[in-house]
């Protein structure tokens, strides 16, 4: 009995090491975000082409930062990542949406909006050992053939408390981007409806 217990408490503490080890890594994916519900667009929907967005932080490479002073990074795009989330949302409301890279080729489409603008802050930090926040601030752009007809900053901030990992840190972004976008939708949507 006593060899049992000499055994259990060093497996039992290289289980812990183990675990803790096991917290996010500094490279964090960017995952796409489907809406749960979508409106198949009518053929006289009104059309929206949706412009990448620039990001305009200071630190395109980094995502934030870890307690222990280094950066969460990410090898995916994250002007795309919102970019074609927001144009998602849209087209699950039941509009015609396209996606492009710049404002040319989106007034070459002809489209009734275009809708761009830029990522100003997009950040996730490490408070504690389980515990992160994430800040998602963006200003967007809708225009008609004619003239602007809405410009608008909106911001999310999100936290979360969790077992340290690397889907614990994505979901948190997610859910953050879904907090800017769905406003964004509803304006848009009323603006465009109206």
């Amino acid at each position: 009995m006593t060899s049992k217990r000499i055994f259990f408490l060093p497996c039992l503490l290289a289980l812990l090491l183990m675990i803790s080890a096991c917290g996010p890594s500094n490279t964090v994916r960017l995952l796409p975000m489907k809406p749960a519900a979508s409106v198949l667009p009518a053929p006289s929907a009104s059309t929206i082409a949706v412009v990448k967005f620039s990001d305009k932080r200071t630190d395109t490479a980094s995502l934030g930062l870890r307690r222990d002073n280094s950066y969460f990074t990410t090898m995916d795009d994250t002007a795309e990542w919102v970019s074609k989330a927001i144009a998602d949302r849209l087209s699950a409301s039941g509009f015609q949406v396209s996606y492009t890279l710049n404002a040319s080729s989106a007034k070459r489409a002809a489209p009734d909006y275009i809708l761009n603008g830029s990522i100003e802050q997009l950040e996730v930090r490490e408070t504690s050992a389980t515990s992160f926040e994430a800040k998602i601030r963006v200003n967007y752009v809708l225009a008609n053939k004619d003239r602007v007809v809405a410009r608008q900053p909106l911001m999310a901030a999100g936290s979360t408390t969790t077992f340290p990992n690397n889907s614990a840190v994505e979901q948190l972004l997610a859910e953050t981007l879904k907090d800017v976008i769905e406003p964004m939708n509803e304006k848009i949507t009323s603006i465009v409806q109206h």
